[in-house]
């Protein structure tokens, strides 16, 4: 299936799931938007799920490239099976995300939805592999991990450092009645590399 719009937003229903975390379709268009690609960027996903932010990604990289790192086998299966679904390549690296992101050159974006409790880790090492004006996006569910978010993108040398809550509420018909259903809420964060280590 080819997803034929510009703008972000793939309804979830359309992603092979499993039972792996999956960025929800709102939460994919904001952070998008905060991650700023353009058609030549080099966008890693750290802690990509199914694959649907890197999916996403990969609409808009059309001549650039796109890095899914997954350690779950489970997420590694699903995230072939969507980008094969989807028409999209992503260059797919299986393993713990610090030693993975390691093995990257260089990027010019990159999204952490998951790091395995090595969060400041990750945050160095992209720091160290970001182009200059690189952004780095962090997405988050906890107020521990907003708070360690924040204060290891100031610490690592990160600016411009942005926060937004994105609070989603879908319409469920019961009945003849429309209710509005809560999903969790989401923290993005996001930090710009404006100088070199």
């Amino acid at each position: 299936m080819k997803w034929k719009f510009k703008t972000p937003g793939i309804p979830d229903k359309f992603f092979i799931r499993g039972n792996v975390p999956m960025t929800k379709e709102e939460v994919r268009a904001v952070t998008l938007s905060k991650l700023r690609l353009r058609k030549d960027s080099i966008m890693v996903d750290v802690g990509a799920g199914t694959g649907s932010i890197a999916i996403e990604a990969a609409h808009v990289c059309t001549n650039g490239e796109v890095i899914a790192i997954e350690k779950n086998s489970e997420g590694i299966e699903l995230i072939k099976q969507n980008s094969e679904k989807f028409g999209v390549y992503l260059k797919i690296l299986h393993g713990n995300a610090a030693e993975c992101l390691k093995e990257i050159n260089k990027f010019d974006r990159v999204i952490i939805g998951g790091s395995g409790g090595e969060l400041e880790e990750i945050i160095k090492i992209c720091y160290e592999k970001l182009t200059t004006e690189g952004i780095c996006v962090i997405n988050c569910i906890t107020i521990e991990t907003l708070y360690e978010s924040m204060k290891y993108l100031k610490e690592i040398g990160f600016s411009m450092i942005d926060v937004v809550s994105v609070n989603v509420s879908r319409g469920k018909l019961v009945g003849r009645y429309t209710l509005m259903e809560a999903l969790n809420p989401i923290y993005i964060i996001s930090g710009i590399k404006t100088n070199l280590l």
